[in-house]
């Protein structure tokens, strides 16, 4: 049974209300059983997964650079650099952990919280803060985040350490530091033979670096895994130095001291 014109209308109204952007909803012919009622700048809600390409892809990943996930080439094919910035996409909202972008991802996108529930270091301009519930490294640059990267932080489990011969934790240190040194391009443990790309210190014995596998979740033995065509952008942005902080929960920031104004 087709769907009234006035039910359609006041279906096309409620999702104006919700903010969504553009609505499927039943149309009036036989061959043509569903038209897409456009509201606002987007005209279609597109389910894109994996492996696709054509010109949705490439507004999508248009979008995804604005928002700061995606930092490669928009070249219209869904490939893993844009599959990655899809999943730091879900991650920030909480959403499942997919590479998938859903067509509701579109409203989703196009309507992010202004908060980017990171703490407001008023006196630290340019710093890298870690997000370990969400598995995302935020790098701030002049007051503004200019990166949202995804990350896999240690898994919490234990290994046998062939460095030490002894059974350890992986654990990622908490709390807040400074870039220490770094290292370019790859780097192997002669000991261990795990090699790491652009390794920048953050501790004596943990840092953030590229490596081949970052998944989802926290996997590593202690340092953050970003994505190596991540860590070349990343090249540019840290700096010996530059503040690090690497938390659960995102921890209150006094904001800046208001000197009284004098009264007569």
């Amino acid at each position: 049974m087709l769907m009234p014109l006035l039910h359609r209308r006041r279906l096309a109204a409620f999702a104006v209300m919700l903010g969504i952007t553009a609505l499927v909803v039943p149309g009036a012919g036989a061959e043509e059983p569903y038209q897409l009622l456009g509201v606002g700048s987007l005209d279609r809600l597109v389910r894109l997964a994996p492996g696709v390409a054509g010109p949705d892809v490439t507004r999508l990943q248009e979008a995804l650079t604005s928002a700061g996930f995606y930092r490669s080439e928009a070249t219209g094919a869904f490939d893993v650099p844009t599959e990655t910035a899809v999943l730091a996409f879900h991650k920030y909202l909480g959403l499942p952990r997919t590479t998938t972008f859903n067509a509701l991802d579109w409203i989703r996108l196009d309507s992010l919280p202004s908060d980017p529930g990171i703490p407001d270091r008023w006196y630290e301009p340019d710093r890298v803060e870690i997000d370990v519930t969400r598995q995302l490294m935020f790098v701030v640059r002049e007051g503004e985040v200019t990166g949202i990267l995804p990350v896999s932080t240690a898994g919490d489990y234990t290994y046998h350490s062939v460095r030490s011969g002894q059974t350890v934790s992986a654990r990622t240190p908490h709390g807040d530091f400074h870039l220490m040194w770094r290292q370019w391009g790859w780097n192997c443990d002669p000991v261990t033979t795990w090699c790491v790309y652009n390794y920048w210190a953050f501790t004596p014995f943990y840092g953030i670096h590229g490596y081949r596998e970052v998944p989802s979740y926290p996997a590593s033995h202690g340092c953050t895994r970003v994505n190596l065509w991540d860590s070349d952008w990343l090249d540019s942005e840290l700096f010996v130095g530059m503040p690090v902080h690497v938390w659960d929960e995102p921890p209150t920031i006094a904001p800046p001291h208001q000197p009284a104004h004098l009264t007569d």
